[in-house]
């Protein structure tokens, strides 16, 4: 009889472990999930809605987008609400026809004001320093 006592125990004991393991592993998955990079909008459609934007002009072959998309993503969250980071594909009929009206060439930042007007055209290499300061610009024309 204590033997079974004993089994039924370590039985018991290793079921709770497996569901604290199973619970720490959800746990762990869905902080992973949180800390992934979240994607950027190609909807263009919201330029010259109200909110001032930056929209990266990609070519998924040249460097300098990654670098360029990396200091967009370290920012946005300083800028969430006031200005929109959104990206367009220079090898897509939206990204063409925006390269045309905007007369800016691939792997740039194009920075427009809250009614959708091209204030500038930045080219790489960028900082995250010199970024600001044009987001700044473009926040006290508006």
């Amino acid at each position: 009889m204590n033997q079974n006592v004993e089994t039924v125990t370590k039985s018991s004991r290793a079921r709770i472990f497996k569901w604290i393991a199973a619970v720490f592993f959800v746990l762990l998955a869905i902080v992973a999930v949180k800390n992934l990079p979240r994607g950027f909008s190609d909807d263009l459609s919201i330029i010259g809605k109200g909110k001032a934007a930056v929209v990266l002009i990609r070519d998924k072959n040249a460097v300098q987008t990654f670098d360029l998309l990396e200091l967009m993503n370290g920012l946005r969250d300083q800028y969430a609400g006031e200005i929109e980071f959104l990206l367009t594909d220079s090898n897509t009929p939206q990204g063409k026809r925006f390269m045309k009206a905007n007369e800016a060439p691939r792997v740039t930042l194009v920075l427009l004001d809250s009614d959708g007007k091209k204030v500038k055209v930045l080219f790489p290499p960028q900082t995250a320093e010199s970024l600001q300061q044009e987001i700044t610009a473009l926040q006290v024309a508006q």
